[in-house]
């Protein structure tokens, strides 16, 4: 469903469009709807060994093209179908006066249950507050090819490709979009999974988070003085951090987690 729909809107614009796609290791058969397309260039798929989740997935997927020396620009899209084909052509528009600077789509509403939006609005805010940076986004996003080297300066990236770009890439344009529903089934993170995925991105920041905690302490001590709120916001700052720095250590493998020898082959699907 998703290859038609944007074969569609690719036809729409004058680019060459090539598809890598990363196949984390799925049990279910490869049935790529492949008829009537008439405008993408080629269709690769990356297949690896063994399960890595998304984060990784998308690593994997721009390492290797890194790796190969692929020169242009790169949109990061989820295969669920919640992130609209549509927008490529509102990102090809942008990026023909500078094909170098990184687009995000901005969610502009979530169809999610309203306890997740509230922890998700909760979850905005703490990173307005600690990391002041805007986390509206999600993995699709437009990158150029030169911006690969920045994203790899760490491993950080196996940790949340989003955090990532916020900590390495300067933001030049912002689209906001509706995030839609998946094409079939149903998301398989639940609340505790988003909730790790969440501090996961909070570590890639852990001292910049300290250090903002570490002010806020002051100023709440410069108001407040030793009062009962005041040691309810230490407290409360103090097990934040800790979480953070506790998540992070917690997942270090992941950090250390070697993307390419997971890699099995790569399948050209003739068109």
């Amino acid at each position: 469903l998703l290859l038609p729909s944007i074969d569609k809107h690719v036809g729409k614009i004058d680019i060459d469009f090539e598809i890598l796609i990363v196949n984390d290791c799925s049990s279910i058969k490869n049935n790529l709807t492949l008829k009537n397309i008439k405008n993408i260039k080629s269709i690769n798929i990356l297949n690896l060994k063994k399960n890595v989740k998304a984060q990784i997935a998308i690593a994997t997927g721009l390492e290797y093209l890194k790796n190969n020396n692929f020169d242009g620009g790169i949109i990061v899209m989820d295969a669920d179908g919640q992130d609209d084909p549509e927008n490529i052509i509102e990102i090809v528009e942008n990026i023909k006066i500078n094909p170098l600077q990184t687009i995000t789509i901005n969610r502009l509403s979530r169809s999610e249950t309203p306890a997740f939006i509230f922890f998700y609005y909760i979850y905005l805010f703490l990173t307005s507050i600690f990391i002041l940076k805007n986390f509206r986004h999600g993995v699709y996003t437009y990158i150029h090819s030169s911006s690969l080297d920045k994203l790899f300066k760490d491993n950080s990236i196996n940790y949340a490709y989003v955090g990532a770009v916020a900590k390495f890439l300067k933001y030049k344009f912002k689209i906001k979009k509706p995030r839609y529903k998946r094409y079939t089934g149903n998301s398989q993170n639940n609340f505790f999974s988003l909730l790790n995925y969440a501090f996961k991105i909070l570590s890639i920041f852990k001292y910049r988070i300290l250090i903002n905690s570490i002010i806020l302490g002051i100023i709440t001590f410069y108001i407040f003085k030793l009062s009962i709120l005041s040691f309810v916001i230490y407290l409360n700052l103090t097990i934040f951090n800790s979480i953070i720095f506790l998540v992070f250590f917690k997942n270090m493998n992941i950090l250390k987690f070697n993307r390419l020898e997971n890699v099995k082959d790569l399948e050209k699907i003739n068109l």
